[in-house]
């Protein structure tokens, strides 16, 4: 097994030390989140806690008029008419004081499982919570076996048959990661079910891709490539076009950039699962204002995209204007200092980076899973 080294990543709380978690803490970044409603003026909607006013909307490019719009949330009704679905949904919102992606995210799920969102929205809801209480499942187990990995236990033992789980050995196994990591038994389940649950929105990474997907991950995988894929566009020919498919294309870059870091972050809780647990009362508020802040910040991309993509494929002397107004709804970045993107361990090229090392250890252990599973039936008619 590859031997972690000590570096600035040794743990959450040391990367708050470097220039770019440093900045990015340290900006202030309001609490906000797309809300998507079904009206055309409204889609590019935002609710955000306001410390005065509480809740209000931002409206940005209101009814295609390029301009923006800051109104008391209950007062969103009155800007544009609202569908049955719309109401609903301004409603709840109001209701739960929701102002983050993951706070708006839960209240369209309680919705569309009500089944006030139509029953189709409710049939899909239903298949996403079970794919997602299965990928809960998963994570969890996944943790608790590179514990147990990390900490030297026989896996191929382990996994031999689900019946191992219950035997004296895996007990003895899990007492012993307890031991080692410097903790009580029952209080690896706890952490580790918890920091499962934390770790949903980011998911985990493989070797190739990753083994449980995160809505965060993916998304700043899609912000990486639309930042190259405009600046290859921005070598258009046309100044007027350039000039701001390039300032674009800077801002994406440098989005991927803070993210790609904080990501790396999270990456090394995982990596160093055993000083995690033993550390959680201190890393939990770290790592979870992390992928807060972090959906804060990637939240405000997909809207930009698309308009972007929109105004490419646009006519060509609307093309200006258009992208002049993307350009005036991306988000502000702290100033990021240079810095290797594959985040190394310690610092040196070649060396493996916290992501390649952690997706080489879990795609070790979730191929043995996979295996073990896939045994099981022929196990099972074997008897």
């Amino acid at each position: 097994m590859p031997t972690v080294r000590h570096c600035a990543l040794e743990r959450p709380g040391r990367l708050v030390g470097t220039g770019i978690i440093r900045n990015w803490f340290a900006q202030h970044r309001p609490r906000t989140a797309a809300v998507p409603f079904e009206a055309a003026a409204l889609r590019m909607a935002r609710v955000c806690e306001d410390e005065r006013d509480g809740l209000v909307a931002v409206l940005r490019d209101f009814a295609n008029s390029g301009t923006a719009y800051i109104v008391p949330w209950t007062s969103l009704p009155l800007m544009a008419a609202m569908t049955d679905h719309d109401l609903a949904l301004h409603e709840a919102v109001s209701e739960t004081k929701a102002s983050t992606p993951a706070q708006v995210r839960a209240v369209i799920s309680k919705l569309a499982l009500s089944g006030v969102l139509g029953p189709e929205a409710k049939a899909r809801e239903g298949e996403r919570t079970r794919a997602d209480q299965s990928r809960l499942v998963d994570v969890e187990l996944l943790l608790i076996l590179h514990l147990l990995d990390s900490t030297g236990a026989d896996l191929a033992t382990l996994m031999a048959g689900p019946a191992r789980w219950h035997d004296t050995g895996a007990k003895s196994a899990v007492a012993a990661a307890a031991t080692g990591v410097g903790v009580k038994r029952q209080d690896i389940y706890a952490r580790i079910g918890e920091f499962s649950r934390l770790l949903i929105p980011v998911g985990l990474i493989a070797t190739q891709g990753s083994i449980q997907p995160g809505w965060l991950r993916v998304l700043h995988d899609e912000i990486d490539g639309f930042g190259q894929s405009m600046a290859t566009a921005s070598r258009s020919g046309s100044p007027d076009v350039d000039v701001h498919l390039a300032a674009i294309a800077e801002a994406a870059r440098r989005t991927a950039e803070v993210s790609g870091v904080v990501l790396a972050m999270l990456d090394y809780a995982v990596l160093d699962i055993g000083g995690t647990i033993r550390r959680w009362n201190t890393e939990l508020p770290v790592l979870r204002q992390a992928i807060e802040r972090l959906s804060l910040m990637l939240d405000e991309w997909p809207s930009p995209m698309k308009l972007a993509r929109d105004a490419l494929r646009g006519p060509s002397d609307e093309m200006p204007t258009q992208l002049r107004m993307v350009r005036s709804m991306l988000p502000r970045m702290p100033d990021i200092e240079p810095s290797g993107r594959d985040h190394a361990l310690d610092g040196s090229a070649g060396s493996p980076s916290v992501s390649d090392l952690l997706g080489a250890r879990l795609s070790r252990i979730w191929s043995m899973l996979r295996a073990s599973r896939a045994a099981e039936p022929r196990r099972q008619g074997a008897r």
